[in-house]
Parts: structure tokens; C-alpha cells; sequence
């Protein structure tokens, strides 16, 4: 049959690579929708009017059923048979993976691109399997494969480091952080940090810079989830600032996890930023402006008409916490209204908060508001109960939100 004899040019070309342990040509024909693999399905098309010959039962050495279950996976594919597509590369990956187990950096490259095209499928057979069927789970099982692939490269036992398998290791964990991510396995996602720190790797910042990026940025916002602003802080200032400057989705989703922290420790954003970028500007550009006016009233009102969008963010606690610098501009507010005085009575404090907009406030929620201020180190100074009084300190009553250790507390 001729288009055996096109597969066969096919697979000896696998076998080359393999001998010659060319990365940059055989990630370039493992991807599902290589030009190669494209134009070997159309050279068999061609002189068969079919792709039965990939489909022939016949005893193989691992590396040809890889190949073989890779073009399955791509005629599959390009007939938009999804589940077929992801079975035939899911046996694929394992075969690779099988094969990958005795070979060396040179693989990692063609790893991250069928792990890539596993996820891809898994997550397109699931759409299409839930038309009928409500248990799609392939995402699921394409994650436990791809982890396999990930502790192939972390645990390479290679002692010439320039050859080990070890350099895939930040890639593979990028990519499982989007999929742990997806099931919002926080937990996961920790215990991979943990591994990768308890492991005999090279230093991040021996990496590729893409990966050293995409590595702290998940690293940073899950530090930012678990209300770790300073290390947060950290991973997302690096991010941004080694972030490709054409980026731009990806500082934009930097941004909407750092400017809630700059903001809580006094650094509002400069309008440049906000007018480069709209998303950032939309949410938090209402929310800078009250608290720079000590504006109560209209952060709250902010707040609630994006609160939808910072909970599905992760965002919605960081943001409330800016909340207490508002506070503080209108209690600073009033003490310049009392002429610097170190002694303010709670009653003038209460005739601020319903100058704000809050004319219902009682004297007991105002000395609970001005207790936490203090408490958070937002306001320097004691509450003489008895006497109705807020003792300020007569050195920085108010101190520079800079000051303060590390994150004002929440």
C-alpha cells in the first residue's frame, strides 16, 4: 500500500531523531498540528483516499507505536473527533513517557509540547463528551499524566547536569499550575512548591526567564490567596518587571493581583499605569481616587459594583483591606479639622463618619473603629474610654503607611 510506504519515511524520521537527539526538530513535528504531521496525514490521504494504514495491528518497538499513536491522534483531531484524538494521544504521552525515562535534556522540549497538546485535547474531549455524558473527567486524568511528566524531570538521577532532565522541571510545573488552577487545588499547587524546594535543582534564576516569570507569578498569587502580601509582593514585582514588555494580558493579570498590595501599603497606582491599562483602571481607578479624598462613601459603592468580579479573581480581601486607609484619611481629616489637637473626642470623630455619608454610626461602633486603627497601626495613640477621648500621639499621630512593618495588618 503506497501510504505505507509514506508512514514508514515517517517513522524512520522519528528514529533519526532519536538518534541524532535533535530537541529542536522533534518538538517541532510532535505537536498534534505540526506542518510535518500535517503534511505526512495529507501524503497518506493522497495516495490512499484513507487513513486505515495507521490503524494496521502490527508488533512495533516503543518508539514506532509512539509515532504511530501520534498521527492516530492527529487524524482524530483534524476530524474534530476530540475523545478518539485524546485517547490516542494519552497513550501516546505514556509510551513517551516510557521511552523518556532513558533519555536526557535533548527530550524535555518535545515533553512540553505533547504535554501541552494532552491538555488541549483532554479539555476539548470533555467538552465534547459532556454533550452526552455529564462525568467528562479528562482534564483530570490528563493532569495526574502530565505530574508523571513533571517528576520525570525533577527526580532525573543524571549526573552531568548539562544533560539532566532537571531543566524541564519549572516548565512542567507552570503548566500544571494552569490545570491544578482549574480545580482550584490550591493544596496541589503548594505541595509542588514544597516538592520543588526540597529538591536538588539548579537555582530558579538559572532557568529560561519565561520560566523563572510564570513560575513566581503562580507562586506569588497563591502567596497573595493565603494573605502573604509581602511575599506576594516579591513573586509579582519580579513578574512584571521581567515580563515581556508585549505581554500585555499577562501584566494585566499581574497588575490586578499587585495593586491591591502597593495600595495597602500607601502606593496608589500612577494614572499612566491606569490609562494603559483599562481592566486595572475600571476596578481599582474609583477605589484610588476615594482613598486619596478619604471618600467612605464612594469606595464603599465601588466595592460592591465590583465585588463580583475581585471574588471570582481572588481579589475581593486584599481590596477590603484598602478599606482602612480611607478610614484613616477621614479620621486624619478630622484631626486636622480640631487643629492637630492630641486629645479628639469620639463625638467629633462620629460628626466625620456621617459627614461621610454614615450619619447612623454610634458612638461604641466608632471608638470599635478607631480600637482596630489603632490595633492595625494606622493611628498612633490610646482610647480613654471614660472620657470619651482618642489620645493621640503627639509624634506622627498618623504614621506614613510605608512605615509600617512589612503590610499594615488586616
Amino acid at each position: 500500500m503506497a501510504g505505507s510506504t509514506r508512514l514508514v519515511k515517517a517513522l524512520y524520521k522519528f528514529k533519526m531523531l532519536k538518534t541524532t537527539k535533535n530537541p529542536e526538530e522533534l518538538a517541532q513535528i510532535v505537536p498534534i498540528a505540526s506542518v510535518y504531521t500535517v503534511k505526512v496525514l495529507d501524503d497518506i490521504w493522497k495516495e490512499d483516499g484513507n487513513w486505515d494504514v495507521l490503524l494496521e495491528e502490527k508488533k512495533r518497538s516503543l518508539w514506532d507505536e509512539m509515532a504511530i499513536l501520534h498521527f492516530r491522534a492527529s487524524a482524530a483531531y483534524r476530524q474534530s473527533q476530540f475523545i478518539t484524538a485524546y485517547r490516542h494521544q494519552l497513550d501516546m504521552y505514556n509510551a513517551f513517557l516510557r521511552e523518556f525515562q532513558n533519555m536526557s535534556r535533548w527530550a524535555v522540549y518535545a515533553l512540553f509540547a505533547i504535554s501541552k497538546d494532552l491538555y488541549d485535547l483532554a479539555r476539548r474531549a470533555d467538552t465534547q463528551q459532556s454533550m452526552v455524558d455529564s462525568q467528562a473527567n479528562k482534564v483530570e486524568e490528563a493532569t495526574r499524566a502530565i505530574n508523571q511528566g513533571f517528576s520525570a524531570c525533577m527526580t532525573d538521577r543524571e549526573p552531568l547536569l548539562s544533560k539532566s532532565r532537571k531543566w524541564g522541571t519549572y516548565h512542567m510545573a507552570n503548566i500544571l499550575f494552569g490545570l491544578y488552577l482549574q480545580f482550584k487545588a490550591y493544596n496541589l499547587c503548594n505541595s509542588m512548591i514544597r516538592a520543588i524546594k526540597a529538591s536538588e535543582l539548579p537555582s530558579l534564576d538559572r532557568f529560561p526567564m519565561s520560566d523563572q516569570v510564570t513560575f513566581r507569578f503562580h507562586r506569588g498569587t497563591l502567596a497573595f490567596r493565603s494573605e502573604k502580601y509581602s511575599i506576594a509582593k516579591e513573586d509579582l514585582l519580579f513578574a512584571l518587571e521581567h515580563c515581556h514588555r508585549d505581554a500585555y494580558k499577562n501584566k494585566t493579570r499581574i497588575l490586578m493581583h499587585l495593586t491591591p498590595i502597593m495600595m495597602m501599603e500607601g502606593k496608589m497606582p500612577h494614572s499612566r499605569l491606569l490609562r494603559r491599562y483599562p481592566r486595572v483602571r475600571s476596578i481599582y481607578g474609583p477605589l484610588v481616587k476615594a482613598v486619596k479624598s478619604g471618600d467612605l462613601q464612594t469606595f464603599d459603592k465601588q466595592l460592591r459594583a465590583v465585588e463580583q468580579q475581585l471574588v471570582s479573581l481572588g481579589l475581593y480581601m486584599a481590596t477590603e483591606y484598602v478599606r482602612k486607609l480611607v478610614i484613616r484619611q477621614l479620621l486624619y481629616k478630622v484631626f486636622l479639622i480640631e487643629g492637630r489637637a492630641s486629645r479628639v473626642p469620639f463625638s467629633k470623630f462620629q460628626a466625620g463618619f456621617a459627614v461621610a455619608g454614615f450619619p447612623q454610626m454610634e458612638i461604641a461602633e466608632v471608638e470599635c473603629i478607631l480600637a482596630d486603627m489603632i490595633f492595625s497601626g494606622y493611628v498612633k495613640g490610646y482610647l480613654a474610654h471614660d472620657h470619651g477621648l482618642a489620645v493621640l500621639s503627639k509624634q506622627m499621630p498618623f504614621p506614613r503607611i510605608s512605615t509600617l512593618h512589612n503590610n499594615p495588618s488586616p
